[in-house]
């Protein structure tokens, strides 16, 4: 007799003129081991094949029109999940991913997943993988904390994502981009300390060219001018945005904390010039 399915997973994926990765993303999601998951692409105007790439894995197409945040509520709404991945299109999933997280869910709300680099090669590449190598070398209280730490879930009971959503004050959900992920967990953390870390689930595809990671972080630093800094999350922004990795300078961390430092000074640098010089995103 064949085995009951389990809960459905809902992944949502948000798109923007994504054709390079989302094949091979939504790939890893349909050869997981777990079977009972639904694919919703959230999609923001694309002018490439994302579109059709994405409804040629059998995902559902949702159109939107505003940013980062938004799209992630927009994939909520459309999900019939208990259970939620908060998937980006740049990533890859490990095989057992997926079944690994719902056997977790009976003592946890929410998971963090390890997130390490898929195949680096270029040097830009191997700064982010000593970054994300040096963020999960030392998992502890303080690696949770949704201010300070350096660790945000992704997979979420549904209840929970929706309690989160509906804290944040709604006309911030279509115009955030910057600290998204940030966001939802200082909200569900004000919910539920239940969360669960899952090794070995997630690996991104990281930008190789710098003017790229120029780009796409100048457009973060202009997408903060929505979040004054008296308002709500302005703790949150301070907080995130001071300094290095937390455990950068000790001896057996130098190596790749000199290389995360590198790579935090670039992303900063876009952030502010972005937020000083490029005004408000249309």
């Amino acid at each position: 007799m064949q085995a009951e399915p389990g809960p459905l997973v809902s992944i949502t994926i948000p798109t923007m003129n994504s054709e390079p990765v989302i094949g091979e993303c939504l790939a890893s999601v349909r050869a997981q081991s777990y079977s009972n998951i639904e694919i919703i692409v959230i999609d923001s105007l694309s002018t490439d094949r994302t579109r059709d790439i994405a409804a040629s894995h059998g995902a559902a197409v949702i159109e939107y029109q505003g940013r980062l945040l938004g799209a992630r509520h927009e994939g909520l709404i459309h999900s019939r999940g208990e259970y939620i991945l908060l998937l980006d299109s740049d990533q890859v999933l490990e095989r057992t991913a997926i079944e690994r997280a719902v056997a977790m869910m009976n003592q946890n709300d929410m998971l963090v997943l390890e997130e390490l680099s898929y195949h680096p090669s270029s040097l830009l590449q191997k700064l982010f993988s000593a970054d994300r190598k040096l963020i999960h070398r030392q998992i502890d209280k303080a690696s949770f904390d949704p201010f300070g730490g350096t660790l945000l879930p992704r997979f979420f009971r549904r209840d929970i994502l929706a309690q989160a959503f509906a804290a944040v004050p709604q006309e911030l959900i279509p115009v955030v981009v910057h600290h998204d992920h940030a966001i939802i967990y200082l909200e569900a953390h004000r919910i539920s300390q239940r969360i669960g870390f899952l090794p070995n689930a997630v690996f991104h595809r990281e930008p190789s060219s710098i003017v790229t990671v120029w780009k796409r972080n100048f457009r973060y630093g202009r997408s903060l001018r929505e979040l004054p800094a008296d308002g709500r999350y302005g703790q949150l922004l301070a907080r995130r945005d001071r300094g290095f990795r937390r455990g950068s300078l000790r001896l057996k961390n130098l190596g790749l904390g000199l290389q995360s430092a590198l790579l935090l000074v670039l992303l900063k640098a876009a952030q502010k010039a972005g937020y000083w010089l490029g005004g408000r995103l249309a």
